[in-house]
């Protein structure tokens, strides 16, 4: 399966919340961490252009 894939950011609504979508090759790999609807965190690493998508422990 991939690890990596193209995604996009998506606006919904006239809300600042954004929804990131995950390529079906990505989020059907065997290793995807995440089950639908579970809660995660989600954080900027300053520095780094990066955001990381945790599962919430």
């Amino acid at each position: 399966m991939a690890r990596e894939g193209k995604g996009r950011v998506v606006p919904v609504g006239k809300a600042k919340t954004r929804y990131v979508t995950v390529p079906a090759d990505v989020a059907g790999d065997d290793r995807f961490p995440f089950e639908d609807g579970e809660e995660v965190t989600v954080r900027i690493e300053e520095g780094k252009h990066r955001v990381v998508v945790e599962k919430v422990e």
